[in-house]
Formats: C-alpha cells, structure tokens, sequence
C-alpha cells in the first residue's frame, strides 16, 4: 500500500543526542513528519492528553529512568491506543522481546545500530498496519517453540491443559489418569496430542514452554 497520509512522529529517548539524530535521519522524508520528541515520559504522556490525534507512531527507547518503555507500551495502550510504537533500543534480549510483544501492543522492534534505510522501512509498514521485527531480534526469538504472531494457534483443551499441569508436575501417565478418573490409553493420548500441538516430544521442555507461554 502506497504511503499517502503523513506519519506525525513523536521520539522519546533519554539521550538527548539520539533525539537529535533521529531528527536529522527523518527530516525532509517523505510523509514524515516530526511532530513532538522529549527525553522524559511524563512529558510525553501530558503532550499526548493535550493533543490526543497529534501523534501517529512514536518511536521509542526502553531503558529510561522515570518511565521505562515497557511501562509506556502498556500506558499507550489504554489511553492512546491509536498511536503506533516502535522500539528501537539497545536492549534486545529475547525474553524482553517476547514479553514486549505479547503483552503491549508495540509494532516494531529494533536495535539501535540499525540502518536508517530500515528504519524508515520499518516506519511506513508499521504506519500502513504491519509488524517490522529486524531480522536479527526475529533470529534470537526462534528458540521459542511457538511463533510470537502465531500463539493463537496454539490451542489446548480445557482436558489437555489439566493433563499438561500434571506432567509438569512430574507425574507419570498412571498418577495422571488416577487424578483424573481417565484410563491410562486415554491419558497417553491426551499426551502424545499435546507434544504435537506444542512441538515438546519431553515434559522439561513443556513445563518451559508452559511456564513461558503462562498456559494458566
């Protein structure tokens, strides 16, 4: 889809000279426009209450001392959900990534060492609807066995989930089908469909994955 609109920007980072030099890299770009940047969150949030519909896409930091980025994800999302985020930060550990993206509502993520070229791609396609995760943040995210974009897919039933607490507890198919007044044929089922569904062929690695994904 062709960029048409102009993408009003606001940028919030501490450091003061990457504020600045994010400036430089937009300024003068196509349907961009720079609309609002601080070094605070607070002022960014009153900026935001005055002027509700000024910002379309914030790009942000995530290691900030008064509200840090993960704290603003989840602001913006109940009281500004029309604005669009972006994180572009040094911190892109895995178990941060994930947590941002399945619970905020953050469109892209990327390291502070990208280039500017994919930095304005990864402005339009956020602004037009899409994810932009860099290449490298999606590479470390791989280890999860289930696609952060796809958890949905991810679908046990009530019975299934009952069954997956008790093999993280440790307990063998017989224990299970005892607790659960089901016959040891059943509970084996119940077992092999589970560690189809979720790509675990072991218990340790479905208790991980249970206890990543927060199944309860």
């Amino acid at each position: 889809m062709q960029q048409t609109a102009t993408i009003n920007i606001a940028i919030l980072d501490d450091h003061q000279i990457i504020v600045d030099g994010l400036k430089l890299v937009l300024q003068n770009k196509e349907h961009i426009e720079v609309v609002y940047d601080c070094t605070d969150g607070h002022h960014l949030v009153e900026y935001l209450a005055r002027t509700p519909s000024a910002v379309n896409l914030l790009i942000m930091d995530l290691m900030m001392p008064s509200i840090d980025g993960y704290e603003m994800a989840l602001i913006l999302r109940e009281q500004f959900p029309e604005v669009k985020i972006i994180v572009l930060s040094m911190n892109t550990e895995v178990d941060l990534a994930y947590k941002l993206i399945e619970e905020t509502d953050i469109k892209g993520y990327l390291p502070k060492s990208v280039d500017k070229h994919i930095l304005l791609e990864a402005i339009y396609k956020v602004s037009a609807g899409d994810f932009f995760i860099h290449d490298d943040i999606l590479k470390e995210l791989e280890g999860y066995k289930v696609n952060v974009f796809e958890r949905e897919q991810l679908i046990l039933s009530p019975r299934e989930l009952q069954v997956v607490k008790l093999i993280c507890a440790g307990m063998s198919n017989k224990g299970i089908a005892e607790a659960l007044f089901l016959s040891e044929h059943t509970v084996a089922t119940h077992r092999k469909n589970i560690y189809k569904k979720t790509d675990c062929h072991k218990s340790v690695a479905l208790a991980e994955l249970a206890a990543r994904l927060k199944l309860w």
